[in-house]
């Protein structure tokens, strides 16, 4: 996993990841443009990583996690952490 939570740093990241919070809409949609965060997503699976844990920017204080499923081996293992249970409780209201 990629932990991108605390952000870009110039000393930590290279220079593309500056715009991981692109509006990926207006660049794809309306300019043509390939996304600078569906870049960093191709070369984060070419680096053999899993997924990115990243800052939300919609819910402050909230955590995403994206994960690029067609890297998961069957071995792996994905567990829900919600101690404010916060998430849908039944596995109906996940659909």
């Amino acid at each position: 996993m990629v932990d991108f939570t605390g952000g870009y740093s110039e000393s930590a990241w290279e220079s593309i990841w500056e715009d991981f919070y692109c509006d990926w809409r207006e660049l794809w949609f309306n300019q043509r443009i390939e996304p600078p965060s569906w870049v960093i997503g191709d070369a984060v699976i070419a680096s053999g990583a899993k997924g990115i844990l990243f800052q939300s920017r919609l819910a402050k204080g909230g955590t995403n996690l994206v994960l690029f499923t067609q890297m998961l081996a069957a071995s792996d293992k994905l567990e829900v952490f919600d101690p404010g249970r916060a998430l849908p409780q039944t596995q109906a209201s996940w659909t």
